[in-house]
């Protein structure tokens, strides 16, 4: 019976490409970050927005349920006080409300003006476009592949030396 490895598969055969191989990999997928973080850079600056607040705005529209400031601090990595200023400056600007929470009546939810909101998201479908387009270059065994590849990047329970 095969081993199962960190991605929760069998450990396929050891991978035979060489060091320059893996050199050529790494770069690309460094090229490939910081290719979707200037497409995402560029557009929020083309709404008079930072990159945070893109990523403030997705989240809330994308996320099923109520979302607090502390939920949207963990997602966008910031202090709990970088993250008030954030949801300051987007309620100031009309994307956000703050409203009590339902569940917690101390507590505020931080929720989208849909009217606002969308209508910038939508306008980031470049980003979106061209990856669709690429995973549509490829076989399920490689989507596959490529999910496992992310997967274990995210798991982060590989060596890291």
């Amino acid at each position: 019976m095969e081993k199962p490895s960190m991605c929760g598969e069998p450990a396929p055969a050891r991978n035979p490409c060489g060091d320059a191989d893996f050199q050529a990999f790494a770069k690309l997928f460094k090229q490939v970050i910081h290719g979707a973080v200037a497409v995402d850079r560029e557009f929020a600056a083309s709404h008079g927005l930072a990159l945070t607040d893109i990523m403030c705005l997705a989240f809330l529209t994308e996320h099923d349920g109520p979302v607090s400031a502390k939920m949207l601090a963990e997602h966008v990595n910031l202090s709990t006080g970088a993250t008030t200023a954030l949801i300051d400056r987007l309620e100031r600007d009309g994307f956000v409300e703050r409203r009590p929470n339902p569940s917690d009546r101390r507590g505020v939810i931080i929720v989208p003006v849909e009217e606002r909101a969308k209508p910038v998201l939508a306008t980031g479908e470049r980003l979106r476009h061209r990856l669709r387009w690429a995973y549509g270059c490829l076989s399920k065994e490689e989507v596959g592949a490529v999910a496992r590849f992310f997967n274990a990047l995210l798991a982060g329970t590989g060596p890291t030396e």
